[in-house]
């Protein structure tokens, strides 16, 4: 989000209020600001920033007291984190990481150029890392492991991923890495990223960045059999409850469960009461769907009135913590036989970090982008793409590629990246570094497709990125077209 410097904004001792509109992402943790350094005056010194949510008046204080500056106070630095704090309560507890990178020992390993790391976790990420100040005089050589310490950082609790890459600067660039370890000293904890690959213009498949997934976090084996805890919730109307039992089956993407008795034990079911019920089934994957029966205990004769008004039903898969809720607010009709149910499908989902973890594994992805058919359409600049997913961000990625002319008129281009898993696409960003003199763009669309389950999803353009044209831009973000 952008606070520009609109008249007289952020002079000494003043305070600036702000409205603006955003997805709900409570409750906030921590926030990440920076300054561009522009102006006659480009520094600053924050003292604390106030947020308030309109709707729920959940407020969060984050102080600073320090300089935004590179010539300024003691941390010259133009970015800071700052922790959320509610009711003197911090959110978020500071530490130390210390990263140790290993360069492999293979032929032509080390690098000259500067490496850069960003880790991923549940509290967000690291922001760029510069890997400057090493246990090593000489970095990144064969063989050789460098320690980085970076002290009074924002946790961010279990890590999930880390994205390392490298300049491309010096007389030998390419690089093999073997792995990193993050150790978070507050935790007391070391998470291993493998990597065992080239970042490498020559080697490879010339990438230069690499996101690398977690392997120690715990391994949960879903081969064998699954707890799963059943949330029944009754209505509050008058006649809501019942004195027999229930029945549920759970309707997955990988499989179907057995049927599931709710036994009507200790006064289950009474109105208003949310009851747990635990069971083991193999894994059934994603839960879309219920099947829920209310049924006789013993076989006693059945009252053609009688029926439990439920509200709501949440699944929790107990050993990766993935909820599915199912909105019901319907009376299931009591029967003698599992003969009568109703169903139900998943209205919302919430995927635990965990569940998130496990889903990051490389894939590639294929990237068709056609420039349009008019006039000075092409490009000579250097073209970037960012993808994001509901798993995350790709980071800024080059598309290039030896002895092709790429971006010309009415062209069409294909590119594969491999990156960690992104989920759902939900956008993407394509820009030019405006460098030719011939740097004018319009781009007709983008085509991604992730090669792991032959998912495409397009992204129509019809726009210029060009500086002159239009309205000037040159990014663009794109949303899908469905």
């Amino acid at each position: 989000m952008l606070l520009p410097k609109n008249g007289d904004r952020f002079e000494r001792d003043q305070e600036d209020t702000f409205s603006l509109e955003v997805d709900d992402i409570a409750p906030l943790k921590k926030i990440r600001v920076r300054i561009d350094c522009s102006g006659s005056r480009p520094d600053w010194f924050l003292d604390r920033i106030l947020m308030r949510n309109l709707n729920t008046e959940d407020t969060y204080l984050f102080t600073y007291e320090n300089w935004l500056s590179k010539t300024k106070g003691p941390k010259r630095i133009k970015v800071c984190e700052l922790g959320a704090v509610v009711d003197e309560e911090e959110m978020v507890e500071k530490t130390t990481y210390i990263i140790q990178v290993q360069t492999s020992d293979v032929g032509g390993a080390g690098t000259d150029a500067n490496v850069y790391l960003m880790v991923f976790g549940e509290y967000g990420d690291t922001g760029t890392l510069p890997l400057k100040e090493s246990t090593n005089r000489n970095k990144f050589e064969r063989k050789m492991k460098d320690v980085f310490r970076f002290p009074e950082m924002l946790s961010l609790g279990e890590l999930s991923k880390i994205r390392v890459w490298h300049d491309n600067k010096g007389p030998c660039p390419g690089w093999h890495l073997e792995y990193i370890d993050v150790k978070d000293e507050a935790m007391d904890q070391t998470f291993r990223f493998p990597c065992d690959r080239w970042l490498a213009k020559n080697e490879d498949d010339g990438q230069i960045m690499r996101e690398l997934a977690c392997a120690n976090n715990d391994a949960i084996d879903l081969s064998d059999k699954t707890k799963y805890e059943i949330a029944t919730t009754t209505a509050t109307t008058d006649d809501a409850s019942t004195t027999e039992n229930a029945w549920i089956v759970l309707e997955g993407r990988k499989a179907r469960s057995k049927e599931f008795v709710l036994e009507n034990k200790k006064k289950k079911f009474l109105r208003g009461a949310t009851d747990a019920f635990e069971f083991s089934s193999k894994h059934l994957g994603e839960i879309a769907g219920i099947c829920i029966g209310h049924v006789a205990k013993d076989g006693k004769k059945v009252k053609s009135e009688a029926f439990w008004h439920v509200l709501e039903v949440v699944v929790t898969e107990k050993e990766l913590g993935n909820k599915y809720f199912f909105h019901c607010d319907a009376q299931i009709p009591l029967a003698a036989k599992k003969d009568k149910f109703l169903t139900f499908e998943c209205f919302k989902t919430i995927e635990s970090f965990a569940s998130k973890v496990r889903n990051l594994v490389p894939v590639k992805y294929e990237f068709i982008v056609i420039t349009g058919d008019v006039k000075g359409a092409g490009t000579d600049s250097n073209v970037f793409i960012s993808i994001y997913g509901v798993n995350g961000d790709s980071g800024k990625r080059h598309l290039q590629k030896k002895f092709r002319n790429l971006f010309e008129r009415g062209q069409t281009d294909r590119f594969v990246l491999e990156m960690l898993d992104l989920g759902e696409l939900l956008r993407v960003k394509v820009e030019h570094d405006n460098s030719s003199t011939n740097s004018g763009w319009y781009l007709e669309c983008v085509e991604v497709t992730n090669t792991a389950n032959s998912v495409t999803t397009i992204f129509q353009c019809g726009k210029w990125l060009d500086s002159y044209k239009a309205d000037g831009q040159i990014q663009r973000v794109l949303y899908p077209k469905y």
